[in-house]
């Protein structure tokens, strides 16, 4: 019986295979530790590049007649406004994670950590994996998920990507 007849509540990634096999000196899987601090450091970045947006846009509209009100909303903008200024979050970190992998391999925070994002056979990750693994970052509790027995996160897996260490 599979784990998911098991248990119907299971990742469907449970029954995900672990890094293929490497040749002795090739890269080894990041260890849960390094994955958090990469989380934790690129979600530092994320946010501050995130804020200092919201606060050129807040200041923007200011000068355009809007006054703020006391939870920082723009009662006298038009509704997109405020979205605008609520997601801009989503394509900050959709741009960050894409244009740094794309070109270095990794993020500010993978490259702190001596970290990096590579495909099945090792080498580079291609644009649709990366595309992918950024969009898949945004499944609920998908920061945890790299804390399963794997080790691998869903935007890992569904990917078809791996971290490892350099």
């Amino acid at each position: 019986m599979s784990q998911l007849q098991e248990n119907p509540f299971s990742s469907p990634m449970a029954d995900a295979p672990t890094m293929p096999p490497r040749p002795q000196g090739t890269p080894v899987p990041a260890r849960k530790g390094l994955r958090f601090a990469n989380f934790f450091i690129d979600n530092i970045v994320l946010n501050v590049i995130s804020f200092g947006i919201g606060v050129v846009i807040a200041v923007m509209l200011i000068a355009a007649g809007y006054e703020p009100d006391s939870q920082g909303n723009f009662v006298d903008a038009p509704l997109w406004v405020n979205i605008v200024i609520n997601l801009v979050h989503i394509p900050v970190a959709l741009a960050y994670y894409i244009f740094f992998e794309l070109t270095l391999g990794r993020t500010l925070g993978k490259l702190i950590t001596g970290t990096k994002v590579v495909n099945a056979d090792g080498g580079n990750a291609t644009v649709g994996q990366v595309i992918g693994r950024s969009f898949a970052r945004f499944i609920p509790f998908d920061a945890f998920s790299y804390l399963g027995e794997t080790g691998r996160g869903w935007h890992d897996s569904l990917s078809k990507t791996y971290v490892v260490k350099t």
